[in-house]
């Protein structure tokens, strides 16, 4: 078997574990309920772009052009929002203040270390990884379930809006696979996107009937503050923020080989680095990166990208 080839498992796994990534840090801004009823248009939508994305190279042409530069630079401000949020989470839940920047370069070693390597072994590493991120979530959703009140969870539905917004990113990883899915053995792809929303439903019910709806609002990290509630003497906040790094890591991955080429990953993550660091990022809101994302899938959709030479190759 050719060892650069990728399935569409590999392709799917990875944008299911990336999602996680999001829908972890945007819990406190994610009602269950909108979760669940936005599958099926993510299902939809989904249909339209692996359609489109199936019938040849994505960065192909004038057109695939203009969106391989879109896809670069958006790419590169999701990636150094990833770094950013991951380093403050593992700052507050392990470190303290003042170690940000550390934790920050820490954590770009690894992504670098991927973005350096082919694209079919990142792939292949993801799919290793998503075997201990369901263990990870079922544990999770496990210890939860006897401390979950479940009058919280059935109360007034939140607005709609906060909920699209917190959703746009959740499901926004499989923008970032569809140049690689003309060629994958296999485009049965949907499925997956309802996996990742279950279990982005799963973590909003988790995090909203331990903490309670209103509180999860008002904290940073409710998620992991509830994870931290789960045992019985011992916090495990600091452990299950440690263990995120997992999707954190496979959603910077994702992200940055959205440059293609040998070494146009490598130079993603130093940039992403270089705007997290002047904390740039900071600035980027949630309701920012969803309008982002969204102008990206819909220009993915009605730029014609059918003719033409390669602009970006990812093999």
């Amino acid at each position: 078997m050719d060892s650069n080839k990728l399935s569409a498992r590999q392709l799917s796994v990875a944008s299911v574990v990336a999602g996680l990534s999001h829908a972890a840090a945007l819990c406190g801004g994610t009602d269950w309920r909108w979760a669940l009823v936005a599958i099926p248009v993510s299902v939809l939508l989904s249909w339209l772009l692996i359609r489109k994305a199936a019938a040849g190279p994505l960065f192909r042409g004038a057109g695939g052009g203009v969106l391989a530069a879109v896809y670069a630079l958006w790419a590169v401000v999701l990636l150094s929002v990833v770094m950013e949020r991951a380093a403050r989470r593992i700052e507050i839940a392990n470190a303290g203040p003042g170690d940000g920047v550390w934790i920050l370069l820490l954590f770009a070693l690894p992504v670098l270390r991927m973005a350096l390597g082919k694209g079919a072994s990142f792939f292949r590493a993801v799919e290793i990884l998503w075997l201990a991120v369901v263990v990870l979530v079922a544990a999770v959703v496990v210890f939860a379930a006897p401390r979950i009140q479940w009058r919280w969870l059935i109360g007034p539905t939140r607005n709609w809006r906060e909920a699209a917004v917190s959703l746009v990113l959740i499901l926004s990883p499989g923008l970032f696979s569809l140049p690689y899915i003309y060629k994958v053995e296999g485009k049965s792809l949907l499925r997956w996107q309802g996996v990742l929303g279950v279990a982005a439903a799963l973590l909003a019910a988790v995090t909203a009937g331990v903490l309670s709806p209103a509180v999860a609002e008002q904290l940073e990290l409710p998620f992991f503050v509830a994870s931290g509630l789960l045992g019985e003497s011992v916090r495990g906040e600091g452990l299950i923020s440690a263990l995120w790094l997992l999707p954190d890591l496979a959603l910077a991955g994702l992200l940055s080989r959205a440059w293609g080429g040998r070494y146009g990953p490598a130079a993603a993550v130093g940039l992403a680095v270089m705007l997290a660091l002047t904390g740039i990022s900071n600035y980027f809101s949630p309701v920012v990166l969803a309008v982002g994302t969204a102008f990206l899938l819909l220009l993915t959709l009605v730029v014609p990208t059918g003719k033409g030479r390669i602009v970006v190759s990812f093999w």
